[in-house]
């Protein structure tokens, strides 16, 4: 059964007291009432998503586009093209990402960070998994069209093959793209158990 992808955070937390402006607090409080959250929950989100990714796609020059607009720019392109940009992504700025982030380039960071790209920061696509030990099956659902299917498959199939030296199978349709990776038998990943926001407390 293919599940959403979310790696666990094995840290324990700690107690600090920070200043914030007074604007800033008002809206921490506000849509943690409209969410019925902790403000303690919204601000540790906004930290880590700082740390994990604001800072390095910083340093790598990476840009926020509206979806509408990729969608766009990609249906001006050949199909030929859309295969040729999606591995010149795959080989130069995925790797240079998965290096800044790990410090390693293999399947399981490549994975990390196909996960960085899509559901928790990138939103680039919806991204599931499934993983028995020797075989990982990917799934990125993205609804961008054919041409945005071809640029994603060229760029898992870079990524994973290319770079990792695994064995990678890819299918695509006009909105998702499908990939099944033979790997090492050592890669894991490790699930959160369910925790309700409400737990944490300000």
């Amino acid at each position: 059964m293919l599940r959403s992808y979310q790696f666990k955070n094995k840290t324990k937390s700690v107690t600090r007291t920070i200043r914030i402006d007074e604007d800033i607090d008002f809206q921490l409080e506000k849509l943690a009432h409209e969410q019925r959250v902790s403000v303690n929950y919204f601000a540790n989100q906004a930290l880590r998503k700082f740390v994990e990714w604001d800072v390095f796609a910083d340093r790598l020059g990476f840009v926020t586009l509206p979806s509408d607009i990729f969608e766009k720019l990609v249906g001006y392109t050949t199909d030929e093209q859309a295969k040729e940009l999606g591995s010149w992504f795959g080989k130069n700025l995925a790797k240079d990402l998965i290096a800044f982030l790990f410090k390693r380039v293999d399947l399981e960071t490549s994975v990390r960070a196909l996960e960085l790209l899509g559901p928790r920061y990138g939103k680039a696509f919806r991204f599931e998994y499934t993983n028995d030990g020797h075989l990982t099956t990917v799934i990125l659902n993205h609804g961008f069209g054919r041409k945005a299917s071809l640029f994603y498959s060229e760029a898992v199939k870079a990524l994973l093959k290319d770079l990792v030296n695994t064995q990678v199978d890819i299918g695509l349709s006009e909105h998702q793209v499908f990939a099944q990776i033979v790997g090492p038998n050592e890669f894991r990943i490790t699930m959160p158990a369910p925790v309700s926001p409400l737990a944490t407390q300000r």
